[in-house]
């Protein structure tokens, strides 16, 4: 009967706080008025606002795009249409988290606007995640190592390494911290704090030990 070779399983794991990779902003822009057209109208007054501000800060907005469009009636009693809601939203993404105070100003000056955000996010390919997964690695090792001295053994190979997952929760909403500053004739400034992203790594681990030298236990 051959010897089996004893082996040693091990889990890894590390949980990383790291600043945000970019921010969302949600600008909306909504119009009323008694005719469903000229409504319309009004909200293509409003939406022109938005995109003098893309204009003007396209050094810091990476990519936008429209979410979601609405043309609503508003009803009084007995259902009877009394106008028309129109609006329309529109996301911006900011790579740069340290500036996106600027362009919230700007965009909750806008006539008829509403502002959301920021919204704080984690890019799939940024390196905390591959950092994550190495000292995931180095922990799974490192116990490994421990659990073989103390039976008197040494690590002598890896049958297998298996990724049990990466990830970062949910994006938080509202900045962790925000202070409003103005000058008699400056432009208000809003400094907004990035909210840090956890990121998770782990790994199980299963490595192959010497001999166990059980009479020195």
């Amino acid at each position: 009967m051959t010897e089996q070779i004893p082996r040693v399983v091990v889990r890894g794991e590390t949980t990383l706080r790291v600043r945000p990779s970019h921010a969302t902003l949600s600008i909306t822009v909504t119009a009323r008025d008694k005719r469903r057209d000229r409504a319309l109208s009004l909200l293509g007054d409003l939406q022109r606002g938005v995109t003098d501000l893309l204009a003007q800060h396209a050094d810091l907005v990476t990519r936008h795009s429209t979410a979601s469009v609405g043309v609503h009636p508003e009803q009084a009693e007995r259902n009877r249409i009394t106008g028309y809601r129109a609006s329309v939203t529109t996301q911006l993404r900011l790579d740069d988290v340290d500036r996106v105070g600027e362009v919230a100003v700007a965009a909750a000056a806008l006539e008829g606007s509403s502002l959301w955000g920021p919204n704080w996010r984690l890019d799939r390919d940024d390196p905390a995640h591959d950092q994550a997964r190495t000292e995931a690695i180095a922990e799974a090792v490192a116990r490994a190592r421990g659990y073989a001295a103390a039976v008197g053994s040494t690590v002598t190979g890896l049958v297998e390494l298996r990724d049990v997952g990466t990830g970062a929760p949910a994006p938080v909403m509202m900045a962790s911290a925000a202070r409003g500053r103005a000058g008699a004739a400056a432009a208000p400034e809003l400094e907004l704090e990035p909210t840090l992203q956890e990121v998770h790594g782990a790994v199980e681990a299963v490595f192959l030990i010497s001999p166990p030298n059980l009479e020195e236990l």
